[in-house]
């Protein structure tokens, strides 16, 4: 079997979940071949920009050799206008050669003509597979591996809506270069997709099994194999050009669970997707980590999961590891203790991610968050105490906010900022099949069927034009707040936030 993780995304880190799904596939002596298609596409379409029409892309493209190398040094994360400039420079030199039909950068594509949200505009990519920006990366290093290989099945991963229009296009490609191959294609966009109360596949022409979603089961089944429903794997990572990734070192991402423990936030799509929270056993991961750090030697590990369990934390906290470490989590009462948070700096631990989302209580407690701002300060605080960076993330414009209760917002923020590493502000898209959804007046967002999102008009009258007046004009403009802003990194944000001091 073939597994493909198609561009564009941040190339910063192998994609975790194609590697589990290798290691499921080896586990039975199944042979399996994994391309990230993502990182050599980026690499190879900086390489072909070869005329450059600019003074700022002469010397963009000029100095490739030189960003790219800097971009994995961790000396250059040191200085961040000079990080800044490397990143910039290579954003241009990706983003140059196209055509104003196509928009382009480190981090994101698309498409001025298709969109990756209407399923029409998914099976034209498709059909229309040489237009697209990568189809020469197909013809030249994607199509002599399937000639070689010859698989029975090529799985295609799409994670992410800046994928989807180039995985379609790969998928047409392959039905029309090697049509007995069978298509398979999964990943967290299409379980969104599946998850839809109105989903009616509509890619049955062009794809052979549509997977929602962990596809270990399913692959495993396509080869007559049965597992067992306890058993569990351990990703491959054999796939990776470790030293290729736009990164100061070797990122190894990982997931201690599928879904969020805590599930009741009224905002979050996966609570409206319904799906279930299913944690691996504690010792399982360390053990993996272990198995892991022995075979690939990551300088970092990411932890993928939607929120770190605190059982999962306080098991980091006992051990020190050769890696550094950072993930998503909650505030919770552990890390409020600076005892605690220095133990889990000395096991690697460099930042937190923290999805605080208001600093009014009441919005926090209407949106089932289940914050305590108190607690949340007190956090903040330890973890600042332990030289554990923070990134915090806000969501502006719910349904349950006023102007006031952003004020309250802008308030905490200032208040806490020498104990913000990093912010992310968010204006809020409500999920097509929310629990609010049905009690307001509601539009779409995109126009396209596979949307998760609508538009909605607000109960309070706090719309998106009031709540972007207010982040550009009061927000992003406050003294306090303006520093953590600036020292975000541009395109690649929480993937590069910990190795820039604060």
């Amino acid at each position: 079997m073939l597994l493909i993780y198609p561009p564009w995304g941040k190339a910063c880190e192998p994609p975790a979940g194609v590697a589990l799904l290798a290691g499921a596939l080896k586990r039975h002596n199944l042979a399996c071949t994994v391309i990230d298609a993502n990182l050599e596409a980026q690499i190879v379409f900086a390489r072909a920009n070869n005329h450059p029409s600019d003074r700022w892309t002469k010397r963009a493209v000029a100095h490739l050799d030189r960003n790219l190398a800097d971009i994995r040094n961790p000396a250059l994360y040191n200085a961040i206008d000079r990080y800044r400039q490397r990143v910039m420079d290579l954003n241009r030199v990706v983003s140059s050669p196209l055509d104003s039909r196509y928009r382009l950068t480190l981090a994101d594509y698309g498409d001025g003509l298709l969109s990756p949200v209407n399923s029409r505009d998914l099976l034209a990519s498709a059909q229309t597979f040489s237009d697209n920006p990568f189809f020469s990366y197909f013809e030249t290093l994607i199509a002599p591996r399937i000639e070689s290989i010859r698989p029975l099945f090529i799985g295609i991963s799409v994670c992410f809506l800046s994928q989807a229009l180039t995985a379609f296009a790969l998928a047409g490609w392959i039905r029309s270069r090697f049509p007995d191959i069978k298509i398979i294609m999964g990943g967290g966009l299409v379980t969104s997709w599946m998850s839809s109360p109105l989903w009616n596949n509509p890619f049955e022409s062009l794809v052979d099994l549509m997977v929602k979603g962990n596809g270990e089961r399913a692959l495993l089944e396509l080869f007559g194999v049965q597992p067992d429903i306890k058993e569990r794997y351990t990703p491959d990572f054999d796939f990776c050009d470790w030293d290729g990734y736009l990164a100061p070192g070797r990122i190894l991402p990982l997931r201690t669970a599928t879904g969020c423990y805590w599930s009741k936030c009224r905002f979050c799509p996966e609570t409206a997707e319904g799906g279930r929270y299913r944690p691996e056993r504690n010792q399982d991961i360390l053990e993996d980590l272990t198995a892991l750090c022995r075979r690939h030697r990551p300088d970092h590990v990411h932890f993928v999961d939607d929120a770190l369990s605190p059982s999962f934390l306080r098991s980091m906290a006992g051990h020190t590891f050769p890696f550094t470490w950072y993930g998503f989590v909650r505030f919770t009462r552990d890390l409020t203790d600076p005892v605690f948070c220095s133990a889990l700096y000395r096991s690697g631990c460099r930042m937190l991610k923290l999805g605080l989302e208001s600093g009014d209580q009441t919005v926090l407690d209407r949106m089932g968050k289940g914050t305590d701002l108190k607690l949340a300060a007190r956090v903040l605080a330890a973890l600042k105490q332990a030289k554990i960076t923070t990134y915090v993330y806000l969501l502006f414009g719910t349904n349950f906010e006023t102007e006031s209760a952003a004020e309250k917002t802008l308030d905490f923020v200032v208040d806490h900022s020498r104990e913000i590493g990093f912010l992310n502000t968010a204006i809020f898209n409500l999920p097509r099949f929310s629990e609010d959804a049905a009690l307001l007046e509601t539009d779409d967002f995109y126009a396209g069927d596979l949307s998760l999102y609508l538009s909605f008009t607000h109960p309070l009258g706090w719309d998106r034009r009031k709540v972007r007046h207010f982040l550009e004009r009061r927000f992003k403009k406050h003294p306090a707040i303006a520093p953590i802003l600036r020292r975000d990194p541009p395109f690649f944000t929480s993937n590069h936030a910990m190795f820039i001091r604060t």
